[in-house]
């Protein structure tokens, strides 16, 4: 048994009957993500959350990585890594960025409300799995040379 719990049916009501955010979805700039896709994205977190990324949370904080200053590495446990690759591999991460980067514009209240699952399930998995998020910032940010970088991240 996992030490997340995550409540699903709360999120939905603050997203759609509270804050009426269903009303975004569907309509540019957000015409890619229909408000039944985002319950549907939303739910599948859920699962992934709940399943795949809290699965590595307790052996990952009782074995954090070391430092090994003779190879300048440090380990990741298994579980955490296969956590990782799964948060990674649903490619939920997209909606996070530009069409330019490869992403899909979401309201940024469904993405807030995937990051609590994520981050109340396994917080480390949501750091390591910035790097695309941080060549968005490059993209906007930065010189003609660190906007080449970020499409490579």
């Amino acid at each position: 048994m996992s030490h997340y719990k995550s409540n699903l049916r709360d999120l939905e009501f603050n997203l759609f009957e509270v804050f009426g955010a269903d009303r975004a979805f569907g309509q540019a700039p957000f015409d890619g993500i229909d408000a039944e896709t985002a319950r549907d994205v939303l739910a599948e977190v859920n699962r992934l959350a709940r399943e795949d990324l809290a699965a590595s949370y307790t052996e990952a904080d009782r074995n954090p990585p070391r430092f090994d200053p003779v190879t300048n590495t440090a380990d990741l446990p298994e579980a955490f890594k296969k956590s990782y690759a799964a948060f990674m591999a649903s490619e939920f991460w997209r909606l996070d960025l530009p069409e330019s980067l490869g992403g899909t514009l979401a309201p940024r209240a469904l993405w807030w409300a995937i990051a609590e699952q994520i981050l109340g399930s396994n917080a480390p998995v949501w750091m390591y799995s910035s790097g695309p998020s941080f060549a968005h910032v490059v993209q906007v940010e930065g010189t003609e040379e660190q906007k080449r970088w970020a499409r490579l991240f």
